[in-house]
């Protein structure tokens, strides 16, 4: 879940920038008012990325990567996204325009299904390199020469002295 969150954020981030950066270049934000907005963008991506793949884990239990829709995965990021605008709306939201609200609603549905998106696609990606063909390939797997010892709790006997 904060691999997702750190994913989400630093995504969000750099585009935060990128778009910051073509504001600053052309004299309509100063480099402070950049890495603001970035850093606010960053944080609540986060929180998107940690709500996306809890809802992610309860509803596509057992299902792998590719068996898993960009609809569906995107339908879930908006709809965390969603979860976190009426967080912000309940906590801070009377301050807000309706125009401001608007705006609000549709950047963080937006981020949401965008980021989740692009997280199934690297996800895919990373598990179509070598993997295995089953679980029961794991047990073929070894340390070395040396075999596992099974665990056992050790008491003070165990414990070799100086």
């Amino acid at each position: 879940m904060i691999g997702t969150g750190l994913t989400f954020a630093v995504g969000i981030g750099a585009v935060t920038t990128a778009v910051g950066a073509f504001a600053w270049l052309r004299g309509r934000a100063s480099v402070v008012e950049v890495l603001r907005v970035a850093g606010r963008f960053s944080v609540a991506s986060f929180l998107l990325g940690v709500a996306f793949a809890g809802v992610l884990a309860l509803t596509a239990r057992g299902r792998r990567f590719n068996k898993l829709s960009l609809p569906l995965v995107g339908s879930l990021g908006a709809g965390a996204g969603f979860l976190y605008w009426l967080f912000l709306a309940s906590t801070g939201g009377r301050a807000w325009s309706p125009r401001l609200a608007i705006i609000n609603f549709g950047l963080l549905t937006v981020m949401g299904a965008g980021s989740a998106i692009a997280t199934l696609l690297i996800a895919r990606r990373a598990r179509s390199g070598a993997r295995l063909a089953s679980a029961d390939d794991l047990h073929s797997l070894g340390v070395g020469d040396e075999e596992i010892a099974p665990i056992r709790r050790r008491s003070k006997a165990d414990i070799p002295g100086p």
